[in-house]
């Protein structure tokens, strides 16, 4: 268990996604039919309306965060707890040794 710091951001985690099943065949087969489809597509002209350079939509939907800040808020609280309690025993010490030798 590593010490606490008092003053020290926690760095954010990094995104390091693993497949956990990956089929060869079915990427390859895909792979060939995108080929196949562009192939295709390259002979057709644009229709009215389409984009293929269409803008990134998000895929978070309403109410998808609503316990993220619930959790965080309990994280700072408990971080402030443990701080606290920590600075109120640093002086308790430093009380008892002043009383004590002084």
């Amino acid at each position: 268990m590593a010490i606490p710091s008092f003053f020290k951001q926690n760095k954010p985690r990094g995104f390091n996604y693993v497949p956990r099943y990956y089929d060869p065949v079915k990427e390859e087969r895909e792979e060939r039919l995108r080929a196949l489809r562009k192939e295709s597509d390259a002979g057709k002209a644009p229709e009215e309306g389409q984009n293929d350079n269409q803008p990134y939509r998000s895929k978070i939907m309403r109410g998808d965060m609503k316990n993220y800040f619930h959790r965080n808020k309990e994280r700072v609280d408990r971080h402030s707890m443990i701080r606290l309690l920590v600075i109120i025993m640093v002086m308790v010490l430093a009380v008892y040794i002043y009383i004590r030798f002084f």
